[in-house]
């Protein structure tokens, strides 16, 4: 993860002056402690710290914009009721950019975790029918390195770290506190157990691809009961409540004999395709991967 979001302000300028709040970053990534683990799992290179205070730079120059901004216009048309609304304007943008931004790992990360979902089980399964042929686990490993999407990308790190000489048990360690996936760290924590213990890594992987199975078939379950309440919600809140409210508006402004204003129409245009898009990526999200 590279770039910062929401900042008006370049990466490479950005990163120059959030050395000046190197030591505010240090005290806001005390009260922050998920930030280590989130920069982890979104394959950032920046530490807490310096995150925290390009996070508090991005926050300020954005804030320093918006004032600036409001500052011209009412010099401009000598309202200074202006300047009122853009100092509290620019507390909104600071606090919205400095949490937006300290937030942001942690939906990279979870966008990781999904991309892992969705080739997990297959990528344990020829790992399991791998090891049961009798292949040591690491050309298990290097075998579905490829293929496999970002869970053979995880694989490939385990690879790379075994073969520039760091200890297999080390290499398995590591790449779990950096997943943002949970079924793959219990997976790679229990690979880890059975290497410790001595105990066979092919009834560990066996056992473990039934339990991702079971649970994949729970989600698509549980997916399943939800669509009846969404889709009555759905029915209510852009089909049923719309026209009907239109209607009953149209027989109640024509016995008033008012004219109905354009905008409120375009009003509410715009309020059901906002609802409906929301909606379709509401529901989307909850699908469970296949």
């Amino acid at each position: 993860m590279k770039r910062i979001p929401f900042s008006i302000l370049p990466a490479p300028l950005l990163e120059s002056l959030s050395h000046n709040f190197e030591n505010f970053g240090y005290f806001t990534s005390a009260f922050f402690p998920f930030m280590h683990d989130s920069l982890l799992q979104a394959e950032s290179d920046y530490t807490a710290r310096n995150y925290a205070a390009l996070a508090f730079t991005a926050a300020f120059f954005n804030s320093f914009a918006i004032v600036l901004l409001f500052v011209v216009i009412a010099v401009v048309t000598h309202n200074v009721s202006m300047l009122a609304f853009g100092l509290a304007l620019m507390i909104i943008v600071f606090f919205a950019t400095f949490i937006t931004i300290l937030y942001y790992p942690q939906v990279i990360a979870g966008k990781r975790s999904r991309e892992l979902d969705a080739t997990l089980i297959p990528a344990v399964r020829q790992l399991l029918i791998e090891i049961k042929s009798g292949v040591p686990l690491f050309n298990s490993m290097a075998s579905v390195s490829t293929d496999y999407g970002e869970v053979s990308k995880e694989f490939r790190k385990i690879v790379q770290k075994i073969n520039s000489g760091v200890p297999e048990l080390d290499a398995i360690a590591e790449s779990t506190t950096s997943n943002p996936n949970p079924q793959f760290r219990r997976v790679l924590w229990q690979i880890s157990n059975a290497l410790k213990v001595g105990s066979d890594v092919a009834i560990v992987l066996e056992l473990q691809v039934a339990e991702l199975t079971r649970e994949r078939i729970d989600q698509i379950r549980k997916y399943g009961q939800e669509l009846s309440p969404f889709t009555m919600i759905y029915m209510m809140a852009a089909v049923i409540v719309p026209s009907l409210g239109l209607t009953m508006l149209i027989v109640v402004i024509g016995l008033l004999n008012v004219v109905v204003p354009k905008l409120l129409l375009i009003a509410v245009l715009g309020g059901l395709t906002g609802f409906q898009l929301f909606f379709m990526n509401f529901v989307g999200s909850r699908r469970p991967v296949i």
